[in-house]
């Protein structure tokens, strides 16, 4: 069933969504540079142990779970005359490109293990805290700004061809200055101070493009407890983190295996080919599910995406030593890649839908940081398998140089980097089989949606002029 003719037209204005998009690109970059690439990084750059980076990992799962929730029900209670979310990803964004800027540079002595192991500590925790505040924000927009799947695919389409640039930055920038040398690339500073200051730059001025819901002000507050109460009634939430958190395992594996695989599968030979399969399949991945997804359905196109990405990293396990056959693995991960961006914020989009059904409110933030206690410790969960994967093959931690590794040290790094997102995919693909916000008489439900907001924007307007009259008696 085509969901254009069983839902009313919705417009979501192209400045809106450039200026979303933008300023998601300049979070998802700052992010996405220390979280893939700091494990590398500091092992093989800094020398660090990396039994006590995997420690860190896991110890910092507790703190990236717990803050989540606390920060997302700060911000859903957050009211002011711009908003619920603007505040934090306007004024948060020049303490989010300092955090990023210190990760990359430890004050602690190179030589010193525990002053390296806190300084990544300290890297993470307060990267992420502020990554938390700015990201809630983003996690939340778009289920504001867009309601019906089509325009809500739009939206994340929008955000994937910008997001382009990140995934371009994200995986040349990381190569050219992480791998391929001995020591650190004398543009490495600078590069990163850029992005920085230049990231912060980019949140502050497309905050004021950006558009809330503003009737979502006239809630009354909720409490904390029973924010997190109500979500437990969200059935369809809940098994939808299944696969979020398998997923939320796989991201961060790729991001970090893709820089070892590079320096030590296909050291010696190009990796511009896999680069290019990788960028060409995300292209052909957005144009193929932005057009599928309105007849396809969210659930089934994720769940198609999932198997291909999955037969694209078996197929990688077998030919990844040769750069040139590897392309092909590549360019299906990319497609499946492009086809999971434009899939998972609609599925949680009408997740959260389907809680405004059972509470009459908009709580995007709240789910936000419940969905983060399910799919942030996948981070720290990641890093540490991958770790642990890699040395119990053997792999050889460089020592001031990269050093020499045997067969089965990198068949090992093969299997962290492909068998195991492959097993994850194919049981999120599984499991996203229950995922029950499908067909007709969910697209009724949306319809019903759409309807309860043209009220609510109604009485918010409602409420404004009479707030607005009041002051001109009072004066």
């Amino acid at each position: 069933m085509n969901e254009n003719s069983d839902l009313p037209e919705e417009s979501v204005s192209v400045k809106i969504k450039l200026n979303f998009s933008i300023g998601s690109l300049a979070s998802d970059l700052l992010n996405g540079l220390v979280f893939g690439n700091l494990t590398f990084f500091y092992q093989v750059k800094l020398g660090a142990d990396a039994g006590l980076l995997a420690i860190g990992w896991l110890i910092f799962a507790i703190w990236n779970t717990a803050n989540d929730p606390i920060v997302s029900y700060i911000v859903d209670n957050t009211r002011t005359k711009i908003g619920r979310r603007i505040p934090y990803i306007r004024y948060g964004s020049i303490f989010y490109g300092l955090a990023f800027i210190f990760c990359w540079f430890p004050i602690s002595p190179l030589d010193n293990e525990i002053g390296l192991f806190i300084n990544f500590l300290a890297a993470l925790f307060l990267l992420d805290t502020i990554f938390t505040i700015v990201g809630v924000c983003f996690f939340s927009l778009p289920n504001e700004i867009a309601v019906t799947a089509k325009q809500r695919a739009s939206l994340g389409v929008y955000r994937a061809v910008i997001g382009f640039i990140n995934l371009v930055l994200g995986l040349v920038i990381p190569i050219i200055l992480l791998t391929g040398q001995e020591g650190i690339h004398p543009l490495f500073a600078p590069v990163i101070i850029i992005i920085g200051l230049g990231s912060s730059l980019i949140l502050f001025v497309t905050s004021f493009g950006i558009k809330e819901n503003m009737f979502a002000q006239l809630q009354e507050h909720e409490g904390f407890i029973e924010g997190l109460r109500l979500t437990l009634k969200n059935k369809p939430f809940w098994l939808f983190m299944i696969p979020a958190f398998l997923i939320g395992i796989i991201l961060p594996m790729f991001s970090t295996g893709i820089l070892y695989y590079i320096d030590y599968n296909i050291s010696g030979q190009t990796p511009i080919f896999i680069l290019l399969a990788i960028l060409v399949g995300i292209v052909l991945g957005l144009v193929l599910n932005q057009k599928k997804i309105a007849i396809w359905q969210p659930k089934k196109t994720m769940i198609i995406n999932a198997l291909l990405i999955a037969a694209g990293f078996t197929i990688l396990f077998f030919v990844g030593n040769n750069a040139i056959l590897a392309a092909f693995p590549f360019l299906m991960v990319g497609i499946g890649y492009a086809g999971g961006m434009v899939a998972i914020p609609v599925l949680m989009g009408d997740a959260i839908d389907n809680d405004e059904l059972i509470t009459g409110k908009r709580r995007e933030a709240i789910y936000g940081g419940v969905n983060a206690i399910v799919t942030k410790p996948a981070i720290s969960i990641a890093n540490f398998i991958y770790l642990a994967v890699i040395a119990a093959f053997g792999f050889v931690a460089p020592a001031g140089v990269i050093q020499p590794q045997t067969d089965i040290a990198l068949i090992g790094l093969l299997f962290a980097f492909c068998i195991i997102p492959a097993i994850l995919l194919v049981l999120a693909a599984i499991g996203l089989r229950w995922y029950p916000l499908d067909g007709p008489e969910w697209l009724e439900k949306k319809r019903h949606i759409m309807e309860l907001h043209e009220e609510k924007e109604k009485e918010y307007l409602q409420s404004l002029s009479k707030k607005s009259l009041r002051s001109q008696t009072n004066n």
